[in-house]
């Protein structure tokens, strides 16, 4: 189900595979930090929501259920799974005498950021990623000199370009 929900979120269902089969994914399910509920729709399995034990923030030491992963199957989509999954991560939160659960967003899951904030939830920070490369480039500015690295990664890109652009031919070059 893991790997199913990976590919709809237009990750790499060959990496999900990959983690399940070296063991990756049987070691991070199995930390003493997550909590995994599953939910069950006449005899089946039909959703999960992955939670993680941590501090609200790395410097206040607030225990608080952060919730990782939710999913629930097309086909039982718009059935309440969802909604009980959520109210056992309460009940969980509540006996553990956890007062806070959060949950993690990609800015473009606008359903799921409504849903959320009609469920009382509310945005306390806003968490930017950027690749180290991108950051370390934009750091050194436009005058600075390109390193070895650097040099090697735009000839690898150009040389991509034009492989595409021979195989393509031109009309993808001109598109």
């Amino acid at each position: 189900m893991w790997i199913a929900h990976r590919g709809e979120e237009e990750h790499s269902v060959e990496s999900a595979r990959r983690a399940v089969e070296e063991g990756r994914f049987a070691e991070a399910v199995t930390r003493d930090y997550v909590t995994i509920l599953t939910a069950v729709l006449e005899g089946r399995v039909v959703g999960y929501v992955w939670l993680t034990a941590s501090p609200l923030t790395a410097h206040l030491d607030v225990p608080s259920l952060g919730i990782e992963d939710v999913y629930v199957v097309p086909e039982a989509r718009g059935q309440g799974v969802a909604r009980c999954l959520l109210t056992a991560v309460a009940g969980l939160a509540q006996k553990r005498g956890v007062d806070h659960i959060g949950c993690a967003l990609p800015t473009q899951a606008k359903d799921a950021h409504r849903t959320l904030a009609r469920l009382g939830f509310a945005a306390v920070v806003t968490r930017r990623v950027a690749q180290t490369s991108t950051l370390l480039r934009r750091l050194r500015g436009p005058e600075a000199r390109p390193t070895n690295v650097d040099q090697l990664l735009l000839q690898r890109r150009r040389r991509a370009q034009q492989r595409r652009q021979v195989l393509l031919g031109p009309v993808a070059a001109h598109s």
